[in-house]
């Protein structure tokens, strides 16, 4: 218990990654101990740190999805991550939703931001001896790879002027109803 909660006081995490932690102490402290009773006190501390209020999957996934979704991540990057912890997809399901609560489109916001953040489509800083399609097709590649949809992707590098750009993202982030791009 008290590797738990000097753990759980310096990281917000699952339960699933709690009990990761607490086997990998065992394993490194406690390697003559029974293995069955190891897991029975990995679980009861789990157990007890969850009634307690230490560690809270649902809002953890809340928390995660909304630094992440500020960070330009997809959808199902931050799910992927999500299941990962062993979070139920119902409560990543509502994580996702409220973290896109005041926005009209957030999907398409975490396109933008991602684009901006790794300087791509109108925030491309290379030089302009790289040719237009291959770069607009490496770029193209690199929102895809990201886990945006096709349709997102094309939407964020059809934006010609940075300015736009910048102010789509402004107004996206308002919860603003944008005109179709």
């Amino acid at each position: 218990m008290n590797k738990a909660v000097h753990y759980l006081g310096r990281y917000a995490t699952s339960q699933h990654r709690l009990g990761q932690v607490l086997a990998r102490f065992a394993t490194r402290k406690l390697a003559d101990a029974d293995a069955a009773d190891i897991d029975a006190a990995i679980a009861e501390t789990i157990a007890q740190c969850a009634e307690f209020g230490y560690v809270q999957d649902d809002v953890y996934a809340r928390s995660q999805a909304r630094s992440q979704r500020n960070q330009g991540r997809s959808a199902r990057v931050i799910r992927q991550r999500l299941r990962q912890h062993d979070i139920t997809n119902d409560d990543i399901d509502a994580a996702i939703d409220e973290a896109d609560e005041h926005v009209e489109d957030g999907e398409l916001l975490a396109a933008f931001r991602f684009a901006q953040r790794r300087r791509l489509g109108v925030f491309t800083t290379t030089s302009s001896t790289t040719d237009p399609q291959v770069l607009r097709n490496r770029h193209l590649g690199s929102l895809a790879r990201a886990g945006f949809a096709m349709r997102i992707c094309h939407q964020v590098l059809s934006v010609t002027n940075r300015d736009d750009a910048e102010a789509l993202i402004d107004a996206l982030a308002r919860g603003e109803t944008l005109p179709d791009l």
